[in-house]
């Protein structure tokens, strides 16, 4: 079944999102952040993850590979370096029916120099955002593609950026988890 006619049927549908973070001589963490290209057909200019793809027919940790180096010019090499650090599911209504995702979640630390580079088309820039910056504008802003929202969520909840001590903060983990994983 064709992915994008998936949400017709309301089938779950699967992807790969991969999170590109550096951390500074002091410990300090930013994040990669692309702008979606404005000509593409969905989410044009919105804010995108450095990596993600649908998974097909093949391993997640090779399809993580595969689009790191596609979509953001990633050799191999460093691409498959990524953590697998978990999933996040949601369920939302859409013009076409009902879309259903599991998103298969990674981790890479890329070293301070790297500047990846939008190779396909999909993106038009690549942006290396400070954690603040980065948390101001999921809280403050709809920029953000939809599904891609919840894993930045879950990066930030994993890395002590959002904490239990927080208002929400029970309500925020069970958004991520909203469609069965299976």
């Amino acid at each position: 079944l064709e992915r994008a006619a998936v949400a017709h049927f309301g089938v779950k549908a699967y992807g790969v999102h991969m999170n590109g973070f550096v951390k500074d001589s002091n410990g300090n963490e930013f994040l990669w952040v692309a702008r979606r290209s404005a000509t593409k057909p969905t989410f044009p200019g919105m804010l995108d993850h450095l990596v993600a793809g649908g998974q097909g027919q093949i391993g997640c940790m090779d399809n993580v590979v595969k689009e790191a180096e596609e979509e953001a010019g990633i050799p191999r090499e460093l691409a498959s370096q990524a953590r697998s650090v978990g999933a996040v599911s949601y369920r939302m209504k859409v013009d076409e029916g009902v879309k259903q995702d599991v998103l298969y979640v990674y981790d890479l630390e890329l070293p301070e120099d790297f500047v990846p580079r939008a190779m396909d088309g999909e993106v038009e820039q690549f942006m290396l955002w400070s954690i603040e910056r980065v948390m101001d504008s999921v809280a403050n802003t709809q920029e953000w593609k939809p599904n891609c929202v919840l894993v930045v969520i879950d990066f930030l909840i994993r890395h002590g950026h959002i904490h239990a001590d927080q208002p929400g903060y029970l309500q925020l983990l069970a958004s991520l988890r909203q469609a069965d994983l299976s």
